[in-house]
């Protein structure tokens, strides 16, 4: 009867052993395993950017100013017609447009008046970013296409809820109808230049 004890107990520590390895190797394995957050929606800082060309600028008309004397200003005519050529229009820096979902808009009735988005229709040029804000306390969507054809597949806002906003750049030139999908008599246009 003692050879049978002394089985038991050692049989008892093999199995108490086992699973002492398992619970260390299973707290090591959830220790290393990386931790996995949900996506976050974030609404890009507007960066500015300076004028690249400013410090040459500034440069140059330092150097001129030093070495300007009295013999230099004195300049002969020119012997040719000299070419005026039309001023450079300084390029807009791009620009975000907001766009109103009203309050009421989920019950038909706006789309009479063209009301369902405010504006309805909007233009702006190419690298321009569009913000739809919904300001009704129903949920709605912006979605690129029109409720006859679906989905085009350029932009999708899927769900907005009451208070929160999407955007997106428009990076090339067209025109750019969208619709609610949930309230498909909910239609807008992006005209891009």
């Amino acid at each position: 009867m003692a050879s049978i004890d002394k089985a038991a107990i050692a049989f008892s520590i093999a199995i108490v052993a086992v699973g002492v390895g398992f619970a260390a190797f299973a707290g090591n394995v959830q220790d290393n395993t990386p931790a996995v957050s949900a996506p976050v929606m974030t609404k890009p800082m507007e960066q500015t950017q300076a004028d690249p060309f400013a410090d040459i600028a500034d440069k140059v008309k330092q150097d001129a100013e030093s070495t300007t004397t009295e013999e230099e200003v004195m300049v002969e005519e020119p012997t040719a017609p000299v070419e005026e050529t039309a001023p450079v229009e300084e390029s807009s820096e791009p620009k975000t447009v907001n766009v109103e979902i009203p309050k009421g808009t989920s019950s038909p009735g706006c789309e009479t008046s063209n009301a369902c988005f405010s504006p309805a229709s909007l233009t702006i040029n190419a690298g321009d970013t569009v913000e739809w804000t919904n300001t009704d306390t129903a949920a709605h969507t912006v979605t690129s296409g029109s409720p006859a054809d679906g989905p085009s597949g350029v932009f999708d806002s899927s769900l907005i809820m009451g208070g929160a906003s999407f955007e997106n750049t428009f990076d090339e030139t067209g025109s750019y109808d969208y619709f609610c999908m949930v309230h498909p008599w909910m239609v807008g246009n992006i005209q891009v230049n």
